[in-house]
């Protein structure tokens, strides 16, 4: 939107050399702040995976434990249970991971449910 009011378009100006000036500010600072952070791994010997909480050669993400045979959907065993699997035994849903043989027992889904 052009102005005519030269004060405004004036001010307009400043604010869009402050905002730049401040993405500046903010870039610097944010490198500053990961090179003292690269230091201090460096100075207490502190790996990405220690950083990260994991241990060396544990894998990112959780694998799956379990499969509903139903919808395929597939669950770690971590955080809240989902819904298909909920208070029932989970043994019956382990996946090759879990399970002794590698199999889903489909004949005990069937019953649970």
């Amino acid at each position: 939107m052009a102005y005519t009011n030269s004060e405004i378009s004036q001010l307009l100006q400043k604010q869009a050399a402050l905002d730049t000036a401040i993405a500046e500010a903010r870039e610097k600072e944010t490198r500053l702040a990961l090179i003292e952070m690269v230091q201090k791994m460096r100075e207490y010997d502190i790996s990405l995976h220690e950083l990260m909480g994991r241990k060396l050669g544990e894998p990112a993400a959780a694998l799956p434990k379990y499969r509903d045979p139903v919808t395929g959907a597939t669950w770690s065993g971590r955080g809240r249970e989902p819904q298909w699997i909920a208070g029932l035994d989970r043994n019956q849903f382990l996946t090759s991971r879990g399970n002794t043989d590698g199999a889903i027992q489909p004949a005990l889904f069937q019953q649970a449910r």
